[in-house]
């Protein structure tokens, strides 16, 4: 899991090759949020690039929710 820590989150980039390709994924990963309770920060920025954030807002932190999730993210 190549996922960074910065400011108590979970952070990770991916790039894709357009935005029909970012849309696909990121609705892989909406699904995979609603199957698990949890709802990461999401930023689109240069209409091919994606940052997703993770953490626990009832923490303030980083959780073994985001941990898994992150896991999953992966595998995608």
């Amino acid at each position: 899991m190549n996922w960074n820590i910065l400011d108590s989150k979970l952070i990770k980039e991916f790039s894709f090759k357009n935005q029909t390709e970012l849309a696909e994924f990121l609705l892989k990963v909406a699904k995979l949020a609603d199957e698990n309770d949890h709802h990461p920060d999401a930023e689109i920025y240069q209409c091919s690039r994606l940052r997703l954030k993770l953490f626990t807002h009832t923490e303030n932190g980083i959780s073994e929710l985001d941990r898994k999730l992150a896991k999953l993210i992966d595998s995608l």
